[in-house]
């Protein structure tokens, strides 16, 4: 528990919210979920997952590969969840995040600067309504289930902030501390077309994601994996290139395949969707 509540304390500062760290890589994985445009500027709504992030050793957030139901708890009711970019030109003029510290607040950020900012919110609730989502989406609690506004997780009854409610606070926010004031800077966030770059790049020969070089000419020879479990050389070096996938931040599986397509110019054959697919989700390591 202690090192959760550090983990948050130390995110409250610029460095933490930057979407990489000094190699390119995100450090909280992210998915961007909407935009709109709002008077002179456009809201980028986005979301902290927790998986990819608490069971992903690369992510800042790490707490273990296969986390307690306890520990899940506490990252889903007090690690950031949801954030929202004011955008200009394609370039954020402010980062505004809802927090607990401990009581509930908007941190702001002005990435130009590193200037920080927090205001009160009489928001209530446990946990936020996408959060609540990704714990029955990514099973982590077989019992658990949403009633109306209050999720049902690790026998405790967490009452559901909504969405909508967020939103039309920050926009409340932006518009009487006229945040969406000032000139874009050139700060750049990392985003799903920047990750597939340097999955792309990685996958060149040489690159972390290059698991393909060594094995030419022996692609289809057998290898065991574990007692009892066989495959072969091709089939395990897809397996890694999809683990690497997800530890570098990519969120989804499809996306992973979508990248694959990409680069071989040509859709993933069944083999290459089930290794790769395997390896995104970690199953030779359960």
């Amino acid at each position: 528990m202690n090192k959760i509540i550090a983990l948050f304390i130390s995110l409250l500062s610029l460095n933490a919210y930057s979407q990489t760290d000094k190699n390119g890589n995100p450090v909280f994985n992210s998915l961007t979920l909407s935009e709109e445009k709002v008077d002179d500027y456009v809201l980028n709504s986005n979301y902290y997952t927790l998986a990819n992030n608490i069971s992903n050793r690369n992510s800042s957030v790490f707490i273990n590969e296969q986390p307690s139901l306890d520990e899940i708890e506490l990252a889903a009711t007090k690690l950031p969840s949801d954030f929202f970019l004011v955008v200009k030109n394609l370039s954020p003029v402010k980062m505004i995040m809802l927090a607990e510290k401990p009581e509930k607040v908007f941190f702001i950020i002005d990435p130009a600067t590193g200037s920080n900012e927090v205001f009160s919110t009489d928001i209530k609730g446990d946990i936020t309504e996408n959060r609540a989502n990704e714990i029955i989406e990514q099973k982590f609690d077989k019992k658990a289930k949403i009633d109306g506004n209050i999720l049902f997780f690790n026998n405790k009854k967490l009452s559901i902030i909504s969405t909508e409610e967020i939103k039309t606070k920050v926009k409340n926010l932006i518009s009487e501390k006229k945040l969406n004031k000032g000139e874009a800077n050139q700060i750049k966030f990392a985003d799903k077309a920047l990750l597939k770059k340097i999955i792309i790049k990685e996958t060149t020969e040489g690159g972390k994601l290059d698991f393909f070089t060594e094995i030419k000419g022996h692609e289809n020879d057998g290898v065991q994996v574990k007692p009892g479990v066989f495959s072969t050389k091709i089939g395990i070096a897809l397996y890694k290139w999809g683990r690497g996938n997800y530890e570098l931040g990519v969120n989804k599986a499809e996306d992973a395949l979508n990248i694959w397509e990409e680069i071989k110019d040509r859709k993933p054959s069944q083999r290459e969707i089930e290794y790769i697919t395997l390896g995104f989700n970690k199953e030779l390591e359960k």
